[in-house]
């Protein structure tokens, strides 16, 4: 059974009824009642009885032979039971109490119904700024609204709307006298004197009631909510998991940073080896290239000893020809060195022919030897007008038929012909020759395409156009 109330502090029982009062103005309450009534209309008939409004109440209505109780639940109202009062009280409580225990509902009130003819009743119309402090309000207008003052009554007070202004409240005041309602509660059984509240019949018992309290705030039985600690623990255990859920929400956050910082870190890595092995393979395709241009812009060494072939006379013959870094340096001996420089300068592989160093004469051969560099250049094929006459492409092969310069010198001029038909028959000792001396090998540095000609130009460079015409010309 419930316990009396201790005394409230007036200071908080006047903030939390004006807290009260602003939250009532509100549409938040109409809101959570209209939104839990949806809800719980969403769910199956057999779970919407255990969630919907089980809040009871037992009705006690006063006779004078006997005490009704009424079983009041949502908006129904029926007899529950009735309890003789001329049983002992000990009988009287007992009987109360499994009445009570037979409620599954610990949170059952117990209200004292007092019937309406025995109320005083009033409508009032008092300004809307009396709503937060009304109680207050009507304690100080009682004795001008109603033949008592307020020590002398138990009241209370219900807002029953506003009028179309909205500037007034319709206030319905409920009171009955501080002895009567004192008497009333002496006669309770002991088992029902915790009372939660004291009521009025609208009408007929066992119909609607008021919906007041007339009871003091501190005569009201303390009931222990036994919902309270558990909607305490729900809503602790929705913060743990709300900060919970938030938590792994972070980390998941932080890991998919990760993850995706790995994937970048890699994607760069792959990106970088790309980057590296496209360079390598642009620098392997510009090698080759400056490979196949170089042999490509190189000239020819057989358009390069053709184009000799042709310019040089048949009295020059070469020791050296060296090409080296796109210069050709030629070395020989000739009849008459310097008149080499004009005609290989009308040659379209040779650029710029110059003398290197000085002319010497040879006194073995009689010759002067010489040392030419020209810079190399891309041959033109087509026939020099310029070339001497009688030294052609078409002579190649007169040239390679042709003696030897040596045989052609041992011959006799045709003025002298009747001379050597005179001593034709005279024999002559054979003369001795002296050993000739071969001019020294020179060692051709490395990289350079050096060619030694220890005969006549005229003669070799035949002899390669002869081989060219049976299909064995190299390219250098």
């Amino acid at each position: 059974m419930g316990k009396p109330r201790s005394p409230v502090n007036p200071v908080l029982e006047k903030q939390l009824t004006r807290l009260k009062t602003r939250l009532e103005k509100t549409p938040l309450p109409g809101f959570f009642r209209w939104w839990g009534s949806q809800l719980v209309a969403c769910l199956p008939a057999r779970w919407r009885a255990l969630v919907e409004e089980r809040s009871e109440s037992l009705l006690l209505d006063m006779r004078p032979d006997e005490v009704i109780v009424w079983r009041e639940h949502v908006d129904r109202t029926n007899e529950y039971a009735r309890i003789a009062r001329n049983l002992p009280a000990d009988a009287q409580s007992a009987e109360f109490q499994r009445l009570r225990n037979a409620i599954d509902d610990p949170g059952v009130r117990t209200v004292l119904c007092i019937p309406a003819e025995r109320v005083l009743q009033r409508n009032l119309m008092l300004p809307v700024a009396a709503e937060e402090n009304l109680r207050q309000v009507l304690a100080f207008e009682m004795d001008r609204q109603t033949p008592f003052k307020a020590d002398q009554i138990y009241f209370d007070s219900r807002v029953t709307g506003r009028d179309a202004s909205g500037r007034n409240l319709l206030v319905e005041l409920v009171l009955l006298p501080r002895a009567q309602l004192d008497q009333e509660l002496a006669a309770l059984p002991p088992g029902a004197a915790a009372l939660d509240g004291v009521d009025a019949w609208r009408g007929e018992p066992g119909g609607a009631r008021r919906q007041i309290n007339l009871l003091p705030a501190e005569r009201r039985a303390r009931h222990r909510d036994m919902r309270l600690p558990l909607n305490l623990g729900l809503a602790a255990l929705a913060v743990i998991l709300f900060l919970f859920n938030m938590d792994e929400s972070l980390t998941n956050r932080a890991a998919a940073v990760e993850a995706m910082r790995a994937e970048v870190e890699k994607s760069n890595t792959e990106a970088r080896q790309v980057a590296a092995l496209r360079k390598t393979l642009a620098d392997s395709i510009a090698g080759a290239n400056f490979l196949s241009d170089k042999k490509r812009n190189s000239p020819l060494t057989d358009a390069l000893l053709d184009d000799l072939t042709r310019r040089l006379p048949e009295d020059t013959y070469l020791e050296r020809l060296q090409l080296e870094n796109g210069q050709v340096q030629l070395q020989g001996q000739a009849k008459e060195a310097a008149k080499l420089i004009a005609l290989l300068s009308n040659s379209t592989c040779l650029g710029d022919p110059r003398l290197q160093g000085q002319i010497q004469p040879d006194p073995r051969t009689g010759k002067e030897r010489f040392q030419i560099t020209a810079d190399s250049k891309p041959c033109n094929t087509a026939p020099d007008a310029k070339a001497p006459p009688g030294i052609g492409a078409g002579e190649a092969k007169a040239t390679a038929d042709a003696p030897l310069k040596g045989d052609a010198i041992s011959k006799p001029a045709p003025g002298k012909s009747d001379t050597t038909k005179a001593d034709a028959g005279k024999k002559e000792p054979p003369k001795k020759e002296p050993a000739k001396k071969e001019p020294p090998k020179d060692i051709p540095k490395k990289g350079t395409t050096t060619m030694r000609m220890p005969v006549s130009a005229r003669d070799a460079f035949a002899a390669l156009a002869a081989d060219e015409e049976a299909g064995h010309g190299n390219r250098c």
